[in-house]
């Protein structure tokens, strides 16, 4: 077993406690770490009905100063255009995957896989991107560099967690 694979068993719930319980409204799941419980957030399996475009939006408006985030204006779209069709299949122009359905297709495209790393560690010697706010506290949390020390880092992930903790997927769909 490597020394990563050992660090990654010994940060598991089989050996740490679980608890960071989830910001979701009337969610009470623990997690072993931050990063676990916005991943919950992200994959929209939190009873809240919070998921990765909640997450996101919320991350883009709360950083006002793009400390963690890249500008809204640096950020791609990507959806399943008409070109993406033939007689038999859905494909996907960027990696040449095929789908039976346009949601299919559509949702591959929203998924982490082609999107824009719409985050990054502003530790100037780093400079990681990620593609989830959830990868980013990850990193974060490894201690690979010294962003931990940053009171803006920890100041601006506070912010998004707590408004999170005060919306569902209903609210955020009402802004």
């Amino acid at each position: 077993m490597s020394e990563s694979n050992l660090q990654s068993h010994l940060n598991s719930s089989k050996h740490r406690a679980l608890d960071v319980t989830c910001c979701g409204r009337e969610c009470t799941v623990g997690f072993v770490s931050r990063s676990a419980m916005i991943l919950h957030l992200e994959a929209g399996t939190c009873v809240s009905g919070l998921n990765r475009r909640a997450v996101d939006d919320n991350a883009r408006r709360l950083d006002r100063r793009n400390v963690i985030t890249r500008s809204a204006d640096d950020i791609v779209r990507r959806y399943a255009a008409d070109g993406s069709f033939n007689a038999d299949t859905l494909r996907c122009n960027l990696c040449r995957e095929t789908f039976g359905t346009r949601r299919a297709l559509e949702q591959h495209l929203a998924s982490p896989r082609h999107r824009d790393k719409m985050y990054f560690c502003p530790y100037n010697s780093c400079q990681v991107h990620f593609s989830t706010l959830s990868a980013l506290c990850q990193h974060i949390e490894s201690k690979r560099c010294g962003v931990r020390r940053l009171t803006s880092v920890k100041k601006i992930l506070k912010r998004i967690i707590v408004q999170m903790g005060r919306q569902t997927s209903t609210d955020d769909e009402s802004n």
